[in-house]
């Protein structure tokens, strides 16, 4: 099938698209499928729903788009070459990052521009397993959001709309309590001005997003990375990223937000690269006990 849009934009250095572009979920994402060389995503534009393929090929990043939102997301190809987000012009004077950044130079961030898709998914992973947010997330996926426009086979994110009608026994059914769920309804509420926030400068972005009651700096910042192309984006509030953050700096096993935003605090404006470097070392933390099983809500 011949695709709605069809662009090509000139790379200005290495681009690896997946770590560019990644999923708004987890790795079960049914929204988003890619690997280095190309990546396929279906989301909501503010002119409809949107599939796409963008592929790294010869120096250029190509762009096929399927549905009434591919004009949309063709207008905001250049910003998803990330220009803005040359690994190669920076230096952290810090041998193991600075050689990881130089082994991952094709990891850019680049604004997908789906913010209301990147919140609600980003939402469910609030306060519980992975695993119980990809349940979630593609049951809502599958029965909110169906197959994206195109040929690629791929589900859409839920429908904002339909989400917002919807009682709170049928967001327990998927596993979502009442205040992820009141968060999700909220955001659905106000999605027009929630997916205006890419054309703000980012303190302005930020402080709209926050203004809704529910999400905070995880969530937030999560979805900025991805949606807004911020590279200072770290999360804070995570379970499991703060210790390893502070345990790379330090050999501790342990470490608080605090602890990790005074260890990165002299990479103001990389803070969120810096994070995504310390993964990408390999680096693992200590456990202590053997994970712990925890109910699924849907059963509760």
């Amino acid at each position: 099938m011949s695709p709605d849009a069809h662009g090509t934009v000139e790379l200005d250095g290495p681009y690896d698209v997946g770590r560019s572009l990644p999923c708004l979920g987890t790795a079960s994402d049914p929204t988003w499928r890619g690997d280095r060389q190309q990546v396929e995503l279906a989301g909501r534009t503010p002119d409809g729903p949107v599939a796409l393929r963008a592929r790294a090929v010869d120096g250029n990043l190509g762009l096929d788009a399927w549905g009434p939102g591919a004009g949309w997301m063709l207008g905001r190809l250049e910003h998803l070459a990330a220009r803005h987000d040359d690994p190669r012009l920076l230096r952290f004077d810090h041998p193991v990052l600075d050689e990881v950044n130089r082994r991952h130079a094709g990891m850019r961030h680049a604004p997908s521009g789906l913010v209301v898709d990147g919140l609600l998914a980003r939402i469910l992973g609030q306060r519980v397993l992975t695993s119980e947010a990809a349940r979630s997330w593609n049951a809502m996926c599958r029965e909110l959001g169906g197959p994206a426009p195109g040929p690629l086979e791929l589900l859409l994110p839920p429908d904002p709309e339909r989400l917002a009608e919807m009682p709170g026994w049928w967001f327990h059914e998927r596993g979502v309590e009442r205040g992820r769920a009141r968060t999700m309804v909220a955001v659905c509420r106000n999605a027009r001005r929630l997916a205006e926030v890419v054309d703000l400068p980012l303190p302005q972005a930020y402080g709209r997003m926050r203004a809704i009651p529910g999400l905070g700096p995880w969530t937030v910042n999560g979805v900025a990375r991805v949606a807004l192309g911020d590279p200072d984006a770290i999360v804070v509030g995570d379970y499991w990223i703060s210790h390893t953050v502070c345990s790379f700096f330090t050999g501790r096993a342990r470490g608080s937000d605090q602890e990790m935003l005074q260890l990165v605090d002299r990479w103001v404006g990389q803070r969120g690269r810096v994070e995504r470097l310390v993964h990408l070392t390999g680096h693992r933390i200590q456990r202590f006990a053997p994970g712990v099983r925890t109910p699924r809500i849907a059963h509760l």
